[in-house]
């Protein structure tokens, strides 16, 4: 019994008008049907720096012990803000000094990015508080810089 493979290659199968799909990486959050598909929004290869984002923000934004099958993922910056400056620099009353639990968390959660710069810009008066990351994509020649404000007073992210 003989089998023979034949190997056909992705140039060849455009030749002949197959049409690959193109590769996706997540879908966009908060999930958003398309009018059109009828399915979920996505991000592909070309949105690399948005997908990043994305990552980043979920990590920021989420409580320690929110996320099911892992308590330890989350910086939980809501529980900063009405902190003083001393506990943010710091760290006291079970929460890490904010710089390094954000540092922490990216390098454990988004092992695929190295951190430039990372700056904590906040406002007692206003009750904002901003971060800024930039950030290199490993693997890449990808580098952005990622902005989040928050707004507690309205539970805003901004």
């Amino acid at each position: 019994m003989e089998t023979s493979v034949k190997i056909i290659s992705a140039s060849y199968l455009r030749r002949e008008g197959f049409k690959m799909q193109a590769y996706t990486i997540a879908p966009k959050i908060p999930l958003e049907i398309n009018d059109e598909t009828g399915r979920h929004e996505i991000y592909g290869v070309t949105d690399l720096t948005k997908v990043v984002d994305q990552n980043i923000k979920m990590t920021l934004l989420t409580s320690p012990g929110e996320r099911i099958m892992n308590p330890a993922f989350g910086v939980g910056l809501r529980q900063y803000l009405f902190e003083n400056d001393t506990t943010i620099t710091r760290g006291s009353g079970g929460l890490p000094p904010l710089r390094e639990n954000i540092l922490s968390q990216l390098s454990t959660f988004v092992p695929y990015i190295a951190v430039q710069d990372l700056q904590i810009n906040i406002s007692a008066d206003s009750n904002l508080m901003n971060i800024k990351i930039k950030y290199f994509v490993n693997d890449s020649s990808t580098s952005s810089v990622f902005d989040l404000t928050i707004n507690e007073v309205n539970d805003n992210v901004l």
